[in-house]
């Protein structure tokens, strides 16, 4: 009995981690994205949506992908749910569609890339188009394809779910941050600033601002409808300059690309500090100082990011060769 209680302890325990922020654009940052897309559809895109979600309310399904992410331990939302656990059971490396953790230094993203991981969240993005067209896994139906691909997208442009820094380790202990990609073969990474701590609290951590604590300054507020006006009003400035060219399929390499130069913005003039390990001898968080004027420099990226993202997925829902 006790045995059971303590798995089930570590299992909540567990949970609770998977469920603070450190996903991707936190809740809200999913919300508001798919807020601002669902007002681009085309009427062709509107209408595929609302046959495949019974509306065109594409924010409740924003973040369906993340709450599948507790499923492993039977927590959260979906914890119990048929669906999600089938869904899980079958695609048991799904929490690894999220990212794609790629060297700062990698200029161009590939397919094909050697660093590059097949369940990454390119390739992820890109089998939801294929499943939407009556191709791809036909394990997935295309409700599950559709909410991929609103929330994967969104996890795409964040910058540090594609780049991240690799991490070197000298003989008297020193850490340091690797950038080119043929040195970090082999390397630890940092998990897209999940090991990088600007401060002392555990969500203290590079990847955390990025995912909501930028956005939520530079908006003033949690509530996705006040993120999605802002972001709405930057695409409605620039998004003539954000429109892709070229195969629809590939675009979300491209995008991948884009976020691998705004990772670099991200990392540029931190101060690496010393790492603390866990029991196991690994490193477990890493010091780090950000420079000064961090916010007036990364804002702007990251709210760009989040209105790019809202963009290209209304962009790419209305370039799909629906199947019916």
């Amino acid at each position: 009995m006790i045995s059971l209680l303590k798995k089930q302890l570590a299992a909540s325990v567990l949970a609770l981690a998977l469920a603070a922020p450190g996903y991707s654009w936190w809740s809200e940052g999913h919300q508001a994205l798919a807020l601002e897309a669902t007002q681009e559809l085309s009427p062709s895109a509107r209408a595929h949506v609302v046959k495949i979600l019974g509306s065109d309310n594409l924010e409740s399904i924003a973040i369906w992908m993340d709450d599948l992410r507790q499923v492993a331990y039977h927590a959260g939302p979906l914890g119990q749910d048929p669906e999600a656990l089938k869904f899980h059971a079958e695609f048991p490396k799904n929490q690894e569609w999220h990212y794609a953790d790629m060297p700062l230094g990698t200029q161009v993203y590939k397919l094909d890339d050697p660093l590059a991981n097949p369940d990454d969240v390119v390739h992820s993005i890109e089998l939801a188009v294929a499943v939407l067209e009556g191709g791809g896994d036909p394990r997935i139906t295309k409700l599950q394809a559709l909410r991929m691909l609103v929330h994967f997208v969104g996890d795409e442009h964040q910058p540090l779910h594609v780049g991240n820094g690799f991490i070197a380790t000298d003989a008297s202990g020193k850490v340091s941050i690797v950038t080119d990609p043929e040195a970090a073969v082999g390397l630890p990474n940092d998990k897209g600033g999940n090991d990088l701590f600007f401060g002392p609290g555990k969500s203290d951590e590079l990847h955390a601002y990025w995912d909501g604590t930028l956005i939520d300054k530079i908006a003033g507020s949690k509530d996705p409808a006040v993120i999605a006006a802002l972001i709405e009003k930057d695409a409605a400035a620039k998004g003539d300059t954000w429109k892709d060219t070229g195969d629809y399929h590939h675009w979300p390499e491209a995008w991948a690309t884009e976020s691998l130069a705004a990772a670099r913005i991200a990392y540029t003039g931190l101060v690496v500090g010393p790492a603390t390990l866990n029991e196991k001898g690994k490193i477990k968080r890493i010091a780090i100082t950000l420079p000064p004027h961090y916010d007036e420099v990364c804002g702007p990226v990251a709210e760009e990011r989040l209105a790019k993202a809202g963009y290209h997925l209304a962009e790419i829902l209305n370039a799909i060769q629906w199947s019916d």
